[in-house]
């Protein structure tokens, strides 16, 4: 299970975020059991199953053409973070994960690692 509060922002060299906020939206509202509002927030919850529950809640972030951000917070299986990541155009463009209570932004390895410590990344 992996656990974070984090901001998903563009590639660690600088690069934006390339996916739109309609497409992020549509993709997202096609999940199963994902709970979205129109102005981009969104819960998704589930069982494991081993039986264990999880959650996560987001904010997408609007900067015109392309999103500016994603806020996402809680916890999920590996499988269920990447159904999110492929709605923001993942793994054919990187990501950079901020740690906003840290104030540090990491490449997605490091940011795995850590999200899957009992602490996790946030």
């Amino acid at each position: 299970m992996l656990r974070f509060q984090i901001s998903i922002v563009g590639s660690l060299a600088g690069d934006p975020l390339v996916a739109s906020f309609d497409s992020a939206i549509a993709d997202l509202a096609a999940l199963p059991r994902m709970f979205i509002e129109p102005d981009g927030s969104f819960v998704w919850r589930g069982t494991t199953l081993a039986g264990e529950a999880w959650q996560v809640d987001g904010n997408l972030i609007d900067r015109g053409d392309v999103l500016a951000y994603v806020e996402l917070k809680g916890c999920c299986p590996v499988e269920r973070l990447d159904e999110i990541l492929r709605a923001l155009s993942w793994p054919e463009s990187q990501l950079a994960f901020q740690l906003t209570q840290r104030g540090v932004t990491l490449e997605e390895a490091e940011f795995r690692r850590l999200a899957a410590t009992t602490t996790g990344a946030a």
